[in-house]
């Protein structure tokens, strides 16, 4: 059996261990903000690249449908037909471009998703068998 002094200085050596696990965890903790944070950033940086080409497409469509109307009417009947034929054309174009956008943000999205469901489930596994390891060592401890 041991004696007092070796079992008071086993179980130092699992409070040291349990103090490692606690850093390690909070620095697991801190990795997951910082990504978390970061990807916040890239995503924000790509909305605002998105919107920043959304208005110049605006604008060119304005500036475009600006001389479109003015060819237009310079042209006659003819020229109306062939203006209308482009114009579905380009409608046809960005509805397309939004299309793959939407698609895209989706798809992003659920990869993010999928990504913060699996950070969350090993958070939650460490966090339970850290639970666990505490319970064990307490249990052990009061049945020695």
């Amino acid at each position: 059996m041991p004696t007092t002094e070796e079992r008071l200085a086993s179980l130092e050596a699992r409070v040291d261990a349990m103090s490692d696990l606690r850093t390690a965890i909070t620095d697991l903790r801190g990795d997951v903000n910082r990504q978390f944070v970061e990807l916040r950033g890239d995503m924000n940086e790509r909305f605002a690249d998105t919107n920043r080409q959304l208005s110049d497409l605006r604008a060119d469509m304005s500036r475009e449908s600006g001389d479109l109307r003015a060819d237009m009417s310079r042209e006659g009947s003819d020229l109306r037909g062939e203006m209308s034929r482009q114009s579905n054309e380009l409608r046809g174009d960005m509805n397309r471009q939004i299309t793959e956008l939407r698609e895209d943000m989706n798809r992003r999205f659920v990869a993010i998703d999928d990504k913060a469901d699996r950070h969350f489930t090993w958070l939650v596994g460490t966090q339970v068998a850290l639970l666990l390891a505490v319970v064990g060592a307490l249990v052990g401890a009061y049945y020695r």
